[in-house]
């Protein structure tokens, strides 16, 4: 547990070592330094054609491969603790249980601010007989809080390209979609899933935008659109679950990234 008067020390992004001394009476101005002090940067590293790794210093957040198939791993806290795995995946189709990645790999964004980095593709999701059922743009975004907390948004658009209306995520279904193993889901009406077992190491509350679909079923004629956002607050050991919640809901506050369609190219 931290001490009231000092906080652990760690590495700047230029790997000088710092160790953060705390004011029992600081200022905001004071506070916003500090703040800034603790947390370094975010920097993106890209495998062309694979991969993209973003970093906060020496503490690598993420891993997301999009080439051959989409994985995000290797997922941390800014205290470079591992948290549990996650999968996203379209929602389950009823008329085609089985997708599979394809088409192109190229990503269409990828960007960093400091205290944001973006990486976004599109690709096409194919059924059994190799035929393309869904054209997705899907938007990865790591943001700073300002504290020991980082945010991770997941942004897409599925589009119905099978000719066919299609069913997403009937009742009973057990695959696709968002999941994110030991974390604590909330609504807008707080949590809705409180797994048995939640890592100590660190906290994760995912939290789903209001506009989402709601589902099951959610039926999609040819030639639909839907759009899912959520965002998942990271943070090292425990914290306040409902403090968690509104960086998220903060986070999901702030306009839609633009998803590119079929006919953007």
């Amino acid at each position: 547990m931290r001490s009231s008067a000092e906080a652990p020390t760690g590495m700047r992004s230029g790997g000088e070592a710092w160790t953060c001394k705390r004011d029992p009476h600081p200022d905001a101005a004071r506070m916003e330094a500090w703040l800034s002090d603790l947390t370094p940067d975010l920097r993106v590293g890209h495998d062309p054609g694979r991969s993209v790794t973003v970093s906060a210093g020496d503490v690598p957040l993420l891993t997301y491969t999009y080439r051959p198939a989409p994985t995000l791993s290797m997922v941390r806290t800014l205290a470079d603790e591992p948290v549990p795995g996650v999968t996203w995946s379209p929602p389950h189709i009823d008329e085609h249980p089985r997708l599979h990645p394809a088409g192109d790999h190229t990503l269409s964004e990828l960007s960093a601010t400091g205290t944001t980095a973006t990486a976004a593709h599109r690709l096409i999701w194919t059924g059994h007989d190799g035929a393309p059922v869904l054209d997705e743009w899907r938007a990865l975004t790591a943001a700073l809080t300002g504290d020991d907390s980082w945010v991770l948004m997941f942004e897409n658009t599925l589009t119905n390209v099978s000719g066919a209306p299609l069913t997403f995520g009937a009742a009973g279904a057990t695959s696709g979609g968002l999941r994110w193993r030991g974390a604590l889901s909330y609504t807008g009406d707080g949590p809705w899933e409180v797994p048995a077992e939640v890592p100590a190491p660190a906290t994760v509350v995912l939290v789903d935008d209001d506009a989402n679909p709601h589902h099951p079923p959610l039926r999609s004629p040819g030639g639909h659109t839907i759009a899912f956002r959520h965002a998942a607050v990271i943070t090292a050991g425990p914290r306040d679950t409902g403090t968690l919640a509104a960086l998220g809901r903060t986070a999901l506050s702030a306009p839609q990234r633009r998803a590119r369609s079929p006919r953007d190219g």
